[in-house]
């Protein structure tokens, strides 16, 4: 009886750790703006939760803006009139 209660509670234990991932680094999404992008508008259209909205919100809001500073700035090189 003892060796049974004691499989049944390593058992649920196991199982209970099988469901869980890790939400995927704000790096990560850095690094795959594309994915970002989608689960960025799954999380505002409600079909995503989780840790990993707020890591992708962020790298699209990066992205965005690093795309808008060289559209601004350009290529980094000085402007030299001729």
């Amino acid at each position: 009886m003892k060796t049974q209660v004691i499989g049944i509670v390593l058992l649920g234990t196991a199982l209970t750790g099988c469901g869980k991932e890790e939400p995927r680094s704000r790096q990560y999404f850095e690094a795959h703006v594309d994915e970002a992008r989608e689960v960025y508008a799954g999380c505002q259209d409600g079909s995503v939760r989780g840790g990993e909205c707020d890591n992708a919100e962020m790298a699209v809001k990066r992205a965005d803006a690093k795309a808008r500073s060289k559209r601004f700035i350009g290529d980094g090189k000085a402007y030299t009139p001729r």
